[in-house]
């Protein structure tokens, strides 16, 4: 038999632990991001050779059962009511809707790890709630629809008397939206803000909860919920007027800020001086900051890994700048000079290069998270390390059973 016992999992439901199933281990590791237990199961466990890294650690009575879900959950009044005690662990976000007062009887509590949507009526009655995120209480029987709703030409033919509501934005843009059979069917809206096309700002106001933020776009603007490149394959795609919730970035064709006729960004943006002045121009308004990008050449923007040697360097006799990336590598091959004259790093979270790049690294890098100097280890010597550490090698290997599962009871 294994001497050692390593268990990787989501949730470990300890509380029926028996200490005759365990005693012939050295060792037990428990990784888990979430431990259930109860006070039998800490005194059996306390006489046992557990180490236990986890999260957080439920205290549960035997006879409740544990609902772990990842990812969207919903509770409908449509649910089956368990007729048995449970709890709710919920790693992302959980709806619950309207009138599940019956299906929310037998929860003795729950922990979610993500985002909370719930009927006021509902909210101050949830029996041992932890949120870990954000809690958005909503009007009793509304209808939730996303986080970022689209009301389109498409949606009219669905809607319902009834109170619509997104716990974020709504956006009415389309320029075939009916609003006449929206009032006609009785449809209302509620959410922290709408974004309205002017033409129909007036017929829609009286259909929209007083408390939401109204946003007024000219007719024909496109709502972009994303980081965009401003160049001509986004005009073409979007269009000449944009408002855009995230950052922007204009590098290219001075053309391209010639065709827009409106512009909005909430969000930074990032422009090559020579365009900056064209782009106030432009711009209708703006919630960040507007930065320049240092070099002349090439940029490198919203990338995972860049690798930056010394070729690419030669290559680009202008500069290069890097930015919003999450990890810059620069090859040894590159001398420090070169780094001075033709990098420039900004806005990015690890820069990796070696002690003799270090100051030169430095010298170029704005607002970076950190710059690291150690040596990178091959597959083989981390592989050998991990097993050193957390089995002792080889022979550790050997005489350690591992189970790997998303839950796991003892």
């Amino acid at each position: 038999m294994a001497k050692n016992l390593m268990i990787n999992c989501a949730s470990c439901d300890a509380r029926n632990v028996r200490d005759e199933n365990y005693a012939n281990y050295e060792k037990i590791s428990i990784n888990c991001s979430t431990l259930l237990t109860n006070p039998e199961a800490k005194t059996i466990m306390s006489k046992l050779p557990f180490e236990i890294n986890c999260a957080s650690i439920l205290d549960l009575p035997e006879g409740v059962e544990l609902r772990s879900i990842n990812g969207r959950s919903e509770i409908r009044s449509s649910d089956i009511p368990a007729t048995t005690p449970y709890y709710l662990l919920v790693n992302g976000s959980l709806d619950i809707g309207s009138d599940t007062q019956k299906q929310l009887e037998s929860c003795v509590g729950m922990r979610v790890n993500g985002s909370l949507n719930c009927p006021q009526s509902l909210y101050s009655n949830l029996k041992d709630a932890k949120i870990n995120g954000s809690v958005n209480v909503y009007p009793d029987g509304a209808i939730l629809l996303k986080r970022n709703a689209v009301v389109d030409k498409t949606f009219v033919l669905r809607a319902k008397k009834a109170l619509y509501w997104s716990a974020k934005r709504m956006i009415m843009v389309d320029p075939e939206l009916d609003v006449e059979k929206l009032r006609d069917k009785g449809a209302r809206f509620s959410s922290k803000e709408i974004i309205l096309a002017q033409s129909k700002a007036e017929s829609l106001l009286d259909l929209i909860d007083e408390k939401s933020d109204i946003i007024i776009v000219p007719d024909g603007c496109a709502v972009i919920l994303d980081d965009l490149d401003l160049d001509e394959m986004a005009l073409r795609r979007y269009g000449k007027q944009l408002y855009i919730i995230g950052d922007v970035s204009i590098h290219g064709d001075p053309e391209v800020l010639d065709e827009i006729s409106y512009l909005t960004i909430r969000g930074d943006a990032r422009v090559t001086p020579e365009l900056k002045e064209k782009f106030l121009e432009k711009l209708s308004g703006i919630s960040g900051e507007i930065k320049e990008y240092k070099a002349k050449g090439s940029y490198l923007t919203d990338k995972v890994l860049v690798k930056i040697n010394k070729w690419i360097l030669d290559q680009h006799p202008k500069g290069i700048e890097v930015s919003d990336c999450a990890m810059v590598k620069i090859a040894k091959d590159v001398p420090q000079e070169l780094i001075a004259e033709r990098l420039h790093i900004e806005d990015c979270a690890v820069v990796k290069c070696s002690p003799e790049q270090e100051a030169a690294v430095s010298l170029i890098a704005e607002d970076i998270g950190k710059i690291s100097t150690k040596e990178e280890k091959d597959e083989g010597q981390v592989l050998g390390e991990k097993l050193t550490s957390e089995l002792g090698g080889i022979k550790g290997l050997l005489d350690t059973k591992v189970i790997n599962a998303a839950d796991y009871a003892l």
